[in-house]
């Protein structure tokens, strides 16, 4: 069965890890957070949360895996029979909505790759992506018509996606993942190279690296970087035990996650380096102030209306090479991703409904390509806005904060792991998820919540609240109905 396979080599869970951690918030969401909160001044904190809440949750979630063999949902069964598997299956609706969007985001990269190759991106990047490429309406309640463009790379990485994950773990998801992010740190790497040389870039490079300490103090720079964090593993949502489960006694948890840490801190410095390295040249080519070049901190704009800008300033045969290289990037960034997150779908359906992988992987991508044709309308960058405070929010916190909780307090077989210890001794990292990780998670949540009742409520209020509610009962009503659906079949 396909839930006792293992990784053939450490590298390849690494490899694999590494592309789940590794997508559209470290090459574009890091740069627009660094840019949004003074350069450097991101930097300190981002450090500091990696080490307090990145690494102790990353050894939470890889242990849960490796201890119990199993998917989030039955995990949480394991712990807290019915109502753990309505709060695993609440993480999973999140995990199949974010999958959907995910789609159509590395459909984006596809797209425009295209697009620099062809060379008919215009000067007005904004309005080419808005109104061109999106056909968008700029309103949540107003659909609009399909973007064809839109769909059809959906679809292309869809099937793409669903070719990879039939072939299961070592023959799909590691092996792919074993090519495709050394070439995407490479090219990272070349770019970084390649900026240092771009005039102008120097003065990117010193508002990236040098601090504005004046923000250093302030809370939403704090929230704002451990939340960073906390998306950017992909926590709370049981996309890291999906993949770890199927480790062998060989591997070594703590050294895994060890390196993806670092890899993940190593990506996003880099792709920062870069993005800001070429807004300093851009802004030198123009004549425009560096704080002026980027209007908001939206990933949209970073990734496809900013850098788009940016090679207009290039010569045309330079245009088309560096914009095409950068966006198989953010693909590679993205498909990878997108194959952790329908693992973690597909997981609890094989071991919760006894499905094979064939049809596992079937109604997981069915149910996510339905998800993302939804985003293909006009109103598609509207309802990824709206909904993401929500997915990527309050839901992802409430599910740490439920790991935590469950696993850390309830759970003698994670609590009393060997990963905690060191010589006989509880280490750094047991205490900090087990204690110090909560109160943070708490406060996070407490303030997304605060924002989110003291703003007017509106369309985009309705649809994560109403989104939650639906997930909510439809977890419910499958952790009660797993044995009538697996005796069915």
């Amino acid at each position: 069965m396909e839930k006792r396979i293992t990784w053939k080599k450490e590298s390849g869970l690494i490899w694999s890890l590494l592309g789940s951690a590794i997508g559209f918030g470290n090459i574009l969401s890091f740069s627009a957070q660094c840019y949004k909160n003074g350069g450097g001044a991101f930097l300190i904190p981002f450090i500091v949360a990696l080490i307090v809440l990145g690494v102790p949750m990353l050894f939470l979630e890889g242990v849960i895996g490796y201890r119990t063999k199993l998917p989030i949902v039955s995990a949480y069964g394991k712990v807290l029979g019915n109502t753990g598997r309505s709060l695993g299956w609440l993480m999973v609706a999140a995990v199949a909505t974010i999958g959907g969007f995910y789609l159509v985001l590395t459909g984006y990269s596809v797209a425009y790759a295209y697009f620099s190759v062809k060379g008919c991106i215009p000067q007005d990047t904004a309005t080419f992506f808005k109104h061109t490429f999106l056909s968008g309406t700029g309103s949540l309640t107003s659909f609009g018509g399909i973007s064809w463009p839109i769909l059809l790379v959906t679809f292309i990485c869809g099937t793409f996606a669903y070719i990879v994950l039939l072939k299961g773990i070592r023959s799909g998801i590691e092996r792919v993942c074993s090519i495709f992010m050394p070439i995407m740190l490479t090219l990272i790497v070349f770019f970084a190279i390649i900026v240092c040389y771009l005039p102008g870039a120097s003065e990117g490079f010193i508002r990236y690296l040098v601090p504005d300490f004046s923000k250093i103090m302030n809370f939403a720079l704090w929230r704002d970087v451990f939340g960073h964090v906390f998306f950017s593993f992909s926590l709370g949502l049981g996309i890291i035990t999906a993949y770890s489960r199927h480790s062998s006694k060989k591997i070594s948890i703590k050294k895994v996650m060890w390196y993806i840490a670092l890899g993940d801190f190593l990506v996003s410095f880099l792709a920062g380096f870069v993005i800001f390295g070429a807004v300093g040249h851009l802004s030198y080519a123009t004549g425009t102030p560096f704080s002026e070049i980027v209007q908001s901190d939206s990933t949209f704009e970073m990734g496809f209306v900013l850098f788009p800008k940016i090679l207009h300033v290039f010569t045309p045969w330079v245009s088309s090479i560096v914009g095409c290289v950068f966006f198989i990037s953010v693909f590679i960034a993205g498909i990878t991703g997108f194959f952790s997150i329908a693992e973690s779908f597909i997981g609890n359906l094989e071991v919760e409904f006894s499905q094979s992988r064939k049809k596992a992987v079937s109604i997981a991508l069915a149910v996510m390509l339905g998800i993302a044709f939804m985003f293909c309308f006009g109103n598609g960058q509207a309802l990824i806005e709206g909904l993401t405070p929500m997915l990527l929010g309050n839901n992802m916190i409430i599910g740490g904060l439920f790991e935590v909780v469950a696993f850390m307090y309830l759970s003698k077989e994670i609590r009393n792991d060997a990963i905690w210890f060191n010589k006989l001794k509880r280490t750094n990292n047991y205490h900090m998820v087990k204690n110090i990780v909560p109160p943070i998670l708490f406060v996070i949540l407490c303030s997304c919540m605060y924002l989110e009742f003291t703003e007017p409520f509106g369309a985009a209020g309705m649809l994560r609240w109403g989104w939650f509610s639906i997930a909510l009962v439809t977890g419910c009503v499958l952790a009660r109905k797993r044995k009538v659906f697996a005796t069915a079949r």
